[in-house]
């Protein structure tokens, strides 16, 4: 049951806010009884006038703020059943879930680079001319060839420099596109990307004890393929 909305307004908390020297500091006279908070400003001779005067106005608010949402009762608000807080305190909370966002965002976008530089670096990557050339096609166009298999879905490239690269161990020794790369392909649909295809086919798989598919796709083929659907049906692997 949610309880009524409590419209008492919040009251203020006595407090005093000062800009003090480093000798006004040493001999303030203080309280036992009383908790203190110093903030070390640096030195702000030549501030903008008015300096002293937004700093405490600024403070107040902030420390009265924080001091109410300790001491006094948080208000349920019936209407959408979410407790409310002051402002000051809110928009803390929202920029530090800002920066933490932020920051897993950054660490995501690292891990990918060095993931993506670790799957090019683990496999011959072909552009289409030398594909082109290792499957002697005769067409003038060295790009002909290889975009048809593309486009039947019997290999995938990655977009480097603005050029397809088509994986060489999608190739047996004829240089021809291993069925079973179609079939993991088709199998897998729209649910991976080319390079979710090739961080696939680059990694450590359980189902393949362990093995990476693009190291098996001759010699395990069958296995390769339940991998494959095993992980579309919601099997975990790695």
């Amino acid at each position: 049951m949610v309880a009524k909305a409590n419209t008492m307004r919040l009251k203020e908390l006595p407090f005093d806010v000062q800009t003090l020297s480093g000798d006004e500091l040493r001999s303030l006279n203080t309280q036992a009884d009383s908790e203190y908070l110093v903030i070390e400003l640096g030195n702000t001779k030549g501030q903008r006038a008015g300096f002293n005067e937004t700093m405490k106005v600024a403070m107040s608010a902030a420390v009265n703020a924080v001091l109410a949402s300790m001491r006094e009762p948080l208000v349920v608000v019936k209407k959408n059943k979410t407790l409310s807080m002051p402002k000051a305190v809110k928009s803390a909370h929202e920029a530090e879930d800002k920066s933490n966002k932020q920051t897993r965002a950054e660490r995501n976008a690292v891990r990918r680079e060095q993931l993506n530089a670790r799957i090019l670096a683990d496999a011959v990557w072909l552009t289409a001319r030398e594909l082109s050339e290792k499957a002697s096609f005769k067409n003038t166009n060295p790009s002909a060839g290889p975009n048809r298999w593309k486009a039947a879905g019997s290999i995938f490239a990655l977009q480097l420099n603005g050029k397809d690269h088509y994986p060489e161990y999608a190739l047996d020794e004829g240089a021809r596109p291993i069925p079973v790369v179609k079939q993991v392909i088709s199998l897998f649909g729209e649910r991976k990307t080319p390079w979710g295809l090739a961080i696939w086919f680059g990694s450590e798989n359980s189902w393949l004890g362990g093995k990476k598919p693009k190291d098996v796709l001759a010699t395990m083929p069958k296995q390769v393929l339940l991998a494959a659907q095993a992980e579309v049906e919601g099997g975990a692997h790695g």
